[in-house]
């Protein structure tokens, strides 16, 4: 007689990862999240092989230093279970620094949120004696250029990369006190990636200190 697999559902977290745990990396995120889903009682799959891990996977791991509010995490789980309930136990287990935003059931064969990822917005807080007019007439600058070239290093060797194309908004919301928001919305996952500090770098400011927070993911419909 065949064995019958367990029946399995793809949950999707919106989670926000806040300042107090903004310097931990990736690996160390996503073992935060198995803790915690384990803390919660949540049945989660496992892969096969000699190296069983639980089938987690975010769509856009975020920058070291970096903070975001609107995070996604698809889980696989081997039992359907009541989203509210499980919502409650999983923000009683989470750390501080994690914050639990919404859970929804989405199709088990749906691509992966990698795969549709296509841009990100980010906020930044910047330390600057500029005004609104000054930086604005700096963006005006950059966003009137049809190449912008970074230096990238890949493959142990740096080579020059044009990443205008992966930058479709640029805007500062206020500038006084010495201090300025910069909102951008720029390219993130496999079909090109932008970081903030490389925008902040093409208008002047990678010397500034500024904080980076991602605000929202945008995936194809």
């Amino acid at each position: 007689m065949t064995e019958q697999l367990p029946v399995r559902h793809r949950l999707r977290l919106i989670f926000a990862k806040k300042q107090a745990v903004k310097y931990i990396g990736h690996l160390d995120l996503m073992l935060a999240w198995e803790r915690a889903l384990r803390r919660a009682r949540i049945p989660l799959a496992y892969s096969q092989g000699f190296n069983p891990r639980p089938k987690m996977q975010v769509a856009s791991s975020l920058p070291l230093g970096t903070t975001g509010t609107a995070e996604r995490l698809d889980i696989i789980v081997t039992e359907a279970l009541n989203l509210d309930e499980i919502k409650i136990r999983i923000q009683q287990a989470l750390p501080v620094g994690l914050g639990l935003v919404s859970i929804t059931e989405v199709p088990l064969k749906s691509p992966a949120l990698q795969q549709l990822l296509r841009q990100a917005d980010y906020t930044i807080n910047l330390e600057t004696a500029l005004s609104t007019a000054d930086i604005s007439r700096q963006i005006e600058h950059v966003m009137a250029q049809d190449e912008l070239l970074q230096t990238r290093r890949r493959r142990k060797r740096e080579e020059q990369v044009n990443i205008r194309p992966w930058l479709y908004q640029l805007n500062v919301v206020n500038a006084q006190d010495g201090e300025a928001t910069i909102t951008m919305r720029v390219a993130n996952g496999q079909h090109g990636n932008l970081r903030p500090k490389e925008v902040m770098t093409t208008l002047g400011f990678a010397e500034n200190w500024f904080t980076v927070e991602r605000n929202e993911l945008i995936f194809e419909p």
